[in-house]
């Protein structure tokens, strides 16, 4: 009887294995692509090819203006003082004026009290400007670019805000909007003060915003020299122009706590790449890093198609509530990858930020972020979804919980069976 009731067991365990597992695989066959769960997005590398380059600033960074792809980066999260590297931000607000139709580039600036007691202050840079003046916007960029004028500048500001706290509120609103999460403005020149900071990964973003959006900025910040007033000439600070192929700004600045900075640019062919030096021993030290950084990414990468425009990855997202429930996703764009030899094959991780249904053809999906060498996150691509995906109806909701309850539970059953089999 013990020997029956044995194998009356065994021969019911077997079955609810087979069962079990035929309703617990019953879905794996739909899943013929990877699936992306929603993740985090990866934060950008801090360091990239340190290492290979000696320069003497306390933080650099190297990007392609194009892409905004990383070619080198070095302590570009760490937190520095930007000098005149502000007057990028105030003359991109200025731009935002012009495009708002709030200003044009011959619109009067006025020169107020506090410009003109920056003007009549010993040891900075300024144009030397008094309140007779009429000075159109541009010339006050041309200022600003060629002789870094804080005058010029603090006029700027007050002109665009009303008061300077009014417009360090603006400044802070464009640098938030622009994903500058590690900076923080105080005033429009960028005289000293401990409460306003910067770093290379910021100033990489904001002039490559600057310039792909206000490229004209290029025709002031190229400019050899500028007479301030007849008969009193002033060079411009960027020592590279003319010196450098291709080289035609940015931006330089300087004060004894911030040291010595410059964000370059150069065009080579159809190829601008951007660099930041930070708090480097001097002008002459400023240059030379930024000389190296220039033609480490001129010499030692070559840019390639990686991925085409609509061509789905190979990774599928789950849509939440989904009549598909899986659908495929590809940039918009050619991702252009800039690479290294001997760096082996980039990465591709998707974060995503919509993946509840519905979800519509061509709506973004998230981010893919391509990542090289040992997890240096290096390009961030928006993706989109290749197919719209509609909300399920009630019904088929009904019977995916039961199924999936089912599928729990065969599982559980599974796993009993087997335990009893083996006790058996």
């Amino acid at each position: 009887m013990g020997r029956i009731k044995r194998t009356l067991g065994i021969g019911a365990a077997v079955i609810v294995v087979v069962v079990g597992g035929t309703i617990a695989l019953a879905n794996t066959s739909t899943k013929a692509a990877p699936i992306v769960q929603t993740i985090k997005p990866l934060p950008m590398t801090a360091d990239l090819h340190a290492k290979n380059l000696n320069l003497s600033g306390m933080a650099s960074e190297l990007i392609d203006a194009n892409t905004g792809q990383i070619l080198y980066a070095h302590n570009i999260t760490v937190r520095h003082y930007p000098a005149s590297l502000v007057k990028m931000m105030t003359s991109l607000i200025a731009f935002d004026a012009v495009h708002h139709h709030q200003l044009t580039l011959n619109s009067i600036i006025p020169v107020d009290q506090n410009a003109f007691t920056v003007a009549q202050t010993p040891g900075l840079s300024v144009a030397y400007l008094n309140p007779s003046e009429k000075i159109p916007l541009w010339k006050m960029f041309e200022y600003m670019y060629i002789v870094s004028a804080d005058d010029a500048a603090v006029a700027l500001g007050d002109a665009l805000g009303g008061s300077p706290n009014a417009f360090a509120v603006m400044m802070n609103q464009k640098a938030k909007s622009l994903g500058l999460t590690g900076t923080h403005y105080t005033n429009a020149s960028g005289l000293q003060d401990p409460k306003q900071y910067t770093n290379a990964q910021d100033m990489a973003k904001l002039a490559r915003y600057l310039i792909n959006k206000d490229p004209i900025v290029l025709k002031y910040a190229s400019m050899k020299g500028m007479y301030i007033h007849p008969g009193q000439y002033g060079p411009n600070y960027d020592q590279l122009l003319g010196q450098y192929q291709g080289l035609d700004g940015l931006k330089t600045g300087s004060t004894n706590q911030a040291g010595y900075c410059f964000v370059g640019t150069a065009k080579r062919g159809n190829l601008r790449l951007i660099s930041v030096v930070l708090d480097a021993p001097s002008f002459q030290n400023v240059f030379q890093d930024t000389q190296e950084l220039l033609d480490y990414g001129f010499h030692q990468f070559h840019q390639q198609i990686f991925q085409k425009a609509n061509v789905p990855l190979t990774q599928s997202i789950f849509v939440k509530n989904g009549s598909t429930q899986l659908i495929q996703i590809a940039p918009h764009q050619n991702v252009l990858l800039s690479t290294m030899k001997g760096e082996g094959n980039p990465q591709v991780v998707v974060s995503t930020t919509s993946t509840t249904a519905p979800i519509k053809a061509g709506q973004q999906i998230g981010f893919e972020q391509i990542v090289v060498g040992k997890g240096n996150t290096v390009l961030k691509v928006p993706v989109y979804a290749v197919k719209s995906d509609p909300t399920v109806n009630f019904l088929v909701k009904i019977w995916r919980s039961v199924f999936a309850s089912a599928h729990l539970g065969a599982k559980h059953l599974v796993s009993f069976a087997l335990k009893k089999l083996g006790k058996l």
